[in-house]
């Protein structure tokens, strides 16, 4: 259930969404260690951002997982994340925020119940 969520102030036509989705499902999954079929992306572009008081190409990230989670983990994401991030939409890794939450299973509902 990895779930994560990226807002940048870009917009993003459909190839490009598609091709991050992909990569980024196959990156989540591989650096957590859950299947791709619990991992979920979302990509908000044209979302209005500054950051470091600039309208510069920026971008937000919130990464909430059932456990996977720990320092080295989140250090491999936020790298992985913001390789993509560049590759896809020329976002400097230095204008580019990541939140990370590791959330009990009791706080995360699926198929009409919780974990």
């Amino acid at each position: 259930m990895p779930t994560l969520n990226l807002y940048t102030n870009l917009p993003v036509d459909a190839v490009t969404t598609s091709d991050i989705l992909k990569d980024a499902t196959k990156a989540v999954a591989k650096i957590i260690g859950k299947p791709e079929s619990y991992v979920m992306i979302l990509v908000n572009g044209g979302v209005p951002m500054a950051f470091a008081g600039t309208e510069a190409p920026a971008a937000y990230g919130e990464l909430i997982s059932i456990g996977g989670l720990a320092p080295s983990v989140n250090a491999k994401l936020s790298s992985t994340i913001a390789d993509i991030l560049q590759t896809k939409l020329s976002i400097d890794s230095s204008r580019f925020y990541i939140k990370f939450y590791d959330v009990q299973r009791s706080f995360f509902g699926f198929n009409g119940s919780t974990f």
